[in-house]
């Protein structure tokens, strides 16, 4: 039974972690109370602020732990509109200059709200790894390998969070036809290397861009025939007639699009026809050369169509800086700087298992050949 002092929630988290502070916060456990769980829960259960991403009837809530939070009016119980709402706001605070991934669907629960601004998850079950990791951490049921994660972790200040909405808010605002969220997906996919599904979104959304210049830079501008050429604008509209590429190549044609955006964007049409007609696996260059394409459009629209190159690659930087690493680093090395450690129990093989006896089954043992390959020993045919 709900309590009279509280109202039910959606919460949703994302990547990165980071922690949202309040000018006055400070965040300062030790590796003791890291160890011992005797960090200050109660604070990670705390709303650092409201931010007018305009919604009603209340603002949407960014949790000292980094949670996005939702009134759970009947609207938001939807999942795709709760999802488009959190996804679009990360999506402007990363065009705003902080780095940001798409919430999963996965990631998306039931909580509730204090009415003085302390929220709590309700619903379990089968949750995404990320949502699971948050509420360990609240409720202090984290293991070793990720409560480490809230020693000296990455800060942002309310004040730079919102700053940073407000100017993705004012670019992509420019163009209403966009789904900030669908972009926001490609972004994430295009990070953790999975091409296919990145090069899909960021195509959707340059049609969506594409759409948006289309209509307000042709079509508008037809009514100032519509008295000598009856319907003109209805047949600048007729989507069956203008498709994408017929629209880039007459873009191209009236300088309204560059060289470099036209060969973006045709390489990019080129790998996701290829896809959808012949099943050929984009590579990471036709998924970078949508982001690159979209970035330019982007700032084409934002400067009236007079810089393309240069007013977003501060956002491509950023975007890049996130790339996961590869299967296997180049070197032997692991990216990033160890600071603490726990010990790996070794296995049969390692310097530290000794001469312990360990389970042997020869149907999966391996041997070298004479010219260096590894083949199956006892391989049953």
């Amino acid at each position: 039974m709900r309590r009279k002092d509280e109202t039910p929630i959606i919460i949703a988290n994302s990547a990165p972690f980071r922690l949202i502070l309040r000018d006055e916060d400070i965040w300062e456990p030790t590796i003791d109370d890291i160890n011992r769980c005797t960090y200050d829960y109660v604070k990670l259960h705390r709303v650092s602020q409201f931010i007018d991403v305009g919604i009603d009837p209340l603002p949407l809530a960014i949790g000292f732990d980094g949670s996005l939070i939702l009134p759970a009016i009947p609207k938001y119980r939807d999942k795709d509109i709760a999802l488009d709402i959190f996804n679009s706001t990360l999506c402007r605070i990363l065009f705003g200059g902080i780095y940001s991934e798409a919430v999963l669907p996965e990631n998306v629960v039931f909580g509730r709200l204090t009415y003085d601004g302390y929220y709590a998850h309700l619903s379990g079950g089968n949750t995404g790894t990320i949502t699971q990791f948050h509420r360990a951490i609240l409720n202090k049921h984290v293991g070793q390998l990720d409560v480490i994660l809230l020693l000296n972790p990455p800060i942002i200040k309310v004040s730079e969070l919102e700053k940073s909405f407000y100017k993705g808010k004012t670019i992509l605002d420019k163009i209403p036809r966009i789904s900030a969220s669908i972009l926001l997906n490609g972004v994430s996919c295009f990070v953790k290397h999975q091409w296919t599904e990145s090069l899909i979104s960021l195509w959707a959304s340059i049609e969506q861009i594409i759409s948006h210049i289309w209509k307000y830079y042709i079509v508008n501008k037809a009514n100032h025939f519509e008295v000598a050429i009856p319907k003109r604008k209805e047949f600048l509209e007729d989507y069956r007639t203008w498709t994408t590429s017929t629209k880039v190549e007459m873009l191209y044609q009236k300088s309204m699009i560059g060289p470099e955006e036209y060969k973006l964007l045709n390489k990019a049409r080129k790998s996701r026809n290829d896809f959808i007609h012949q099943g050929t696996i984009p590579s990471k260059e036709h998924s970078e050369a949508a982001l690159d394409a979209i970035l330019r459009l982007i700032s084409l629209v934002v400067t009236d169509f007079h810089s393309s190159s240069n007013n977003l690659n501060d956002i491509k930087e950023l975007i890049t800086g996130h790339l996961r690493s590869e299967l296997i680093p180049k070197g032997g090395k692991i990216d990033g700087e160890v600071t603490h450690w726990l010990e790996i129990p070794p296995i049969p093989g390692d310097p530290g298992w000794g001469d312990k006896e360990y389970e042997i089954i020869e149907d999966i043992r391996l041997q070298i050949l004479d010219d260096g390959t590894i083949k199956q020993i006892n391989k049953r045919e």
